[in-house]
């Protein structure tokens, strides 16, 4: 029995001597003959600023690529945005080539309808002024249609560059007659009475008649694209009276009639 005791302690120490070796042939010896090390590719990358939009770009290239193995249905979509992407950039640089071949080809069109002046040639630059004579005609006719004017019956007055004066008709009527520049006559109107002078104040003619038995003025404006009418008073009432003209005076723009009886009538033509 005291054999048996000896022999269970030894062989009890000898298993547990067996079981730390076996630990121990288990973990990775630290001594220098042991260390490997990994290859390139293997292992984890740190994502550092340089690499992180290749980092992003292939992670969303993965998630996209799990995406469609799950989904198979999804690529034709996929292949659909795709192509409408590349067909509106096509648009677009179509669109850009077409615009610059129509400014390229309105500029050979205006260079050819409208070439350039040679900067060393003698061709003088035109413009709208008129030449001193001109200005110097321009002038003088502007003051002289301002102004105001009378003359006898057969006499004319000028306005614009053309002149007017009373004649009688065929039917022995007496009515304005228009000259202009060029020969050319026009009547413009016709009196019913016997003129007893013309007179212009600006664009208005003017003519006193007699009547039988009585006077009145007859006023016309040139270019007015109205007829004749007669002339009427500060109150409203037409200008005229009893007897006959006796005489006329223009003053400015006042006209004084004086009647056969010797009374003195005035008008302002506006």
């Amino acid at each position: 029995m005291a054999n048996d005791r000896e022999r269970r302690p030894a062989h009890a120490a000898g298993h547990m001597a067996g079981a730390r070796r076996a630990r121990a042939a288990s973990r990775p010896s630290s001594g220098g003959d042991e260390i490997s090390t990994i290859g390139a590719g293997q292992g984890a990358r740190v994502t550092t600023r340089d690499n992180a939009s290749e980092a992003a770009r292939r992670a969303r290239g993965n998630a996209e690529k799990r995406y469609l193995e799950r989904h198979p249905e999804a690529r034709s979509t996929v292949a659909a945005s795709r192509r409408r992407g590349g067909s509106v950039v096509f648009l677009v640089v179509a669109s850009i080539l077409a615009l610059a071949i129509l400014f390229v080809m309105g500029s050979c069109v205006m260079g050819i309808l409208f070439p350039a002046e040679d900067d060393g040639g003698a061709t003088p630059t035109q413009t709208l002024r008129p030449t001193e004579q001109e200005q110097q005609y321009i002038d003088e006719q502007a003051a002289r249609d301002s102004a105001s004017e009378q003359v006898g019956v057969g006499e004319a007055v000028e306005y614009g560059g053309r002149s007017y004066a009373l004649a009688q008709q065929e039917d022995g009527a007496w009515g304005l007659v228009l000259t202009r520049s060029s020969g050319t006559t026009e009547t413009l109107f016709t009196v019913e009475g016997t003129p007893a002078a013309l007179a212009r104040v600006g664009a208005t003619l003017i003519v006193p008649e007699n009547l039988d038995g009585s006077w009145d003025v007859v006023c016309y404006v040139i270019d007015g694209h109205s007829d004749a009418s007669l002339l009427v008073g500060s109150d409203g009432a037409a200008a005229g009276g009893e007897g006959q003209i006796a005489s006329t005076e223009l003053s400015g723009d006042v006209l004084r009639v004086t009647d056969s009886a010797g009374s003195t009538h005035e008008f302002t033509v506006a």
